[in-house]
């Protein structure tokens, strides 16, 4: 009797882990949206909005957590721009999984720009250093974000660096023929002076034209040694400032994103 008893505990226990780290079926009949985000981030203009209308974005999911270069928030792409949804959870790659098509209730949410990214969360506090807050609770995601059994991987968009516009950051993109440049501009900029990925690294094409490349300490790849070689570079686009001069930056989801190039 005792072994049955707990047979059902440990069942039960199981469930609920796999109730918490993946979100209930969905239909494979996605709600109907009803703004673009390109739209949406013509809304911002430099501010923080607070949306009081029923607006609701529907994205398939670009980027990955499980490399610890992205920190408790995920992505979502659609066929105009793309926006980050300050989640608030780890191992968020088990609950939104890179590719998945995701809608997003926007009333009672909070939007802004950072790092040229537009975001969805809360009112962010007065002392807060960022324009928007973590949801930070799963019941409240779940009020807001709805994933569906719809996959489809958006591949990234090839670019040059000098054909960026600030409209493009938060998409997933790539640029190929980029070399290190550190040691030329290691006197003007903060980059890493130690070969590794860890922080920021300034790569070049072969017109010169520069981007930042930015990876947390906390990524699983943050000591590997910087290639020596010509690369292609995928990743989030970003923008900001290095040292004082304002750049394009991208954020690479994992190791794999930096490919050698003949």
């Amino acid at each position: 009797m005792l072994q049955l008893i707990l047979l059902i505990i440990l069942s039960l226990t199981l469930s609920c882990c796999g109730e918490i780290d993946s979100p209930p079926p969905q239909s494979a009949v996605p709600e109907a949206t009803n703004i673009a985000i390109a739209d949406l981030r013509k809304l911002v203009y430099g501010r923080n909005v607070y949306i009081e209308e029923s607006l609701i974005v529907g994205g398939y999911i670009t980027s990955n957590d499980k490399a610890s270069n992205f920190y408790k928030t995920f992505i979502i792409e659609d066929a105009t721009s793309a926006i980050e949804v300050m989640a608030g959870l780890y191992d968020l790659h088990n609950i939104y999984p890179e590719g998945y098509y995701v809608t997003l209730k926007l009333k009672d949410c909070y939007i802004a720009t950072h790092f040229g990214v537009l975001q969805v969360g809360r009112k962010a506090e007065s002392y807060s250093n960022y324009p928007t807050e973590y949801f930070a609770s799963r019941v409240l995601l779940n009020r807001h974000v709805t994933r569906y059994d719809v996959r489809n991987p958006i591949s990234p968009k090839p670019y040059a660096i000098k054909d960026f516009q600030q409209a493009d950051c938060g998409r997933l993109v790539s640029i190929g023929a980029l070399h290190n440049v550190n040691d030329k501009y290691k006197e003007i900029f903060n980059l890493n002076e130690d070969g590794e990925w860890s922080g920021y690294n300034l790569f070049a094409d072969d017109n010169g034209n520069m981007i930042a490349v930015y990876t947390s300490n906390y990524a699983s790849y943050a000591n590997d040694k910087l290639p020596d070689a010509k690369v292609a570079i995928t990743g989030i686009l970003q923008y900001g400032k290095l040292g004082s001069q304002e750049m394009f930056m991208i954020k690479m989801r994992d190791k794999n994103d930096c490919k050698s190039v003949n």
